[in-house]
């Protein structure tokens, strides 16, 4: 199986890696869509000190699932189309202990600390799904982006008496703008 990669800052090749192992509690996922964002970019500007070399990008996913663990909960069918939750949390932080689990400590972020989706498929902790009926592939793929952006305005206490001034409306822009309005 092939898969994009940033071999060293400003460098992108294709390359041969193994096809995922899947465990007792993995989803396995065709990736259909997945979105660039800033950290991907600054991954390959080589301005990301979160960032090792070699790394395959790419952490706004959608996908269809294609296979699951015997552990993965009957809610979770094959043929199902999911976005991916890129993140990890430990459960145990000072961050996860008070709720606030986005920002774990020993997070592991998908295509930043550990190898990201760019490739056709893909396996994950069943947990790091959600499936929708009504979004299209296309849409599951912005669900990640666009909620980091709704998630701020929200952090920021955004109400309708306030001004609000947003500076790129990527799909995070656009989040923050659906939020604040």
């Amino acid at each position: 199986m092939q898969a994009i990669s940033f071999s060293a800052p400003k460098e992108v090749e294709i390359i041969d890696i193994r096809e995922p192992e899947m465990g007792a509690e993995d989803v396995l996922i065709d990736v259909h869509y997945i979105g660039l964002c800033g950290s991907d970019l600054n991954a390959y500007r080589g301005r990301s000190a979160l960032v090792s070399y070699p790394r395959i990008p790419g952490h706004e996913i959608s996908g269809v699932i294609a296979a699951r663990g015997e552990k993965v909960p009957t809610s979770i069918n094959i043929g199902d189309r999911v976005m991916v939750s890129p993140y990890t949390t430990c459960g145990i932080c000072p961050a996860c202990r008070v709720g606030r689990p986005n920002c774990c400590q020993y997070n592991q972020t998908l295509g930043v600390q550990r190898d990201g989706a760019m490739s056709p498929r893909f396996a994950t902790h069943y947990t790091n799904v959600f499936s929708s009926t009504t979004l299209s592939l296309q849409e599951l793929a912005l669900v990640e982006p666009i909620s980091v952006g709704y998630h701020a305005a929200n952090r920021g206490q955004v109400s309708e008496v306030d001004t609000v001034l947003v500076i790129g409306c990527g799909a995070i822009g656009l989040g923050v703008i659906a939020a604040a309005s």
